[in-house]
């Protein structure tokens, strides 16, 4: 399932989710809906991130750096896995917690790999939808090695790195009875081959 699962879920019945007159049994079922689809959305797209550069957006020069910023609760990478309409190849995902709601943003890489910014002609292929609902907490932690026992750092720039964590850690705890819960660590796969191989993590993509 995709993104587009989700958004099929958000017109037949997020209200339900979020409005607090629904029933215990309601909130449950559509919970227990959104977390499968929003787990799997989420895996499957940092386990595919793309290591990439973008435009720092200084006015001096056509300097880029390596993309990929996480803190302890928000968190943007490039994937090679974009779910929106409108993004294909590559795109610019974020993730945030928003007034107990766990939302997700796209936005196609080409867009902003010119000079870092979104052109206003190309501002309706920018996407951003709600995955989960009713979180109390999300807290993001990055390791810089799975070839060792390395600490989980709570933030990751690889602009200031120059290279990208090998894995991700995300926890996720209800804000309400029966709310999601989530623990989960993933590989970002880019960062571990390179890391057993020795090559560079940062390319520009090919024109």
């Amino acid at each position: 399932m995709t993104l587009m699962a989700l958004i099929g879920v958000s017109l037949a019945g997020v209200i339900v989710v979020g409005a607090r007159s629904a029933s215990s049994a309601e909130r449950k079922t559509e919970q227990a809906r959104r977390y499968r689809v929003a787990t799997e959305l989420v895996v499957r797209q940092l386990r595919s991130t793309a290591a990439l550069e973008l435009p720092t957006g200084d006015d001096e020069g056509d300097e880029k750096e390596g993309y990929f910023i996480g803190e302890s609760d928000r968190l943007s990478f490039v994937t090679a896995n974009p779910q929106a309409p409108a993004s294909s190849g590559l795109a610019v995902v974020e993730l945030w917690l928003e007034d107990e709601v766990l939302m997700m943003s796209e936005v196609p890489f080409f867009v902003l790999a010119s000079d870092g910014e979104v052109d206003p002609k190309y501002e309706s292929m920018m996407f951003s939808a709600p995955l989960l609902y009713d979180v109390g907490r999300l807290v993001f932690q990055f390791q810089r090695s799975d070839l060792e026992d390395s600490d989980w750092e709570d933030s990751w720039d690889a602009a200031e790195e120059d290279a990208l964590p090998a894995a991700v850690r995300i926890e996720i705890e209800p804000a309400i009875d029966g709310g999601p819960s989530w623990y989960h660590e993933v590989p970002v796969f880019v960062a571990a081959l390179n890391g057993i191989t020795g090559e560079d993590h940062f390319a520009e993509p090919e024109s």
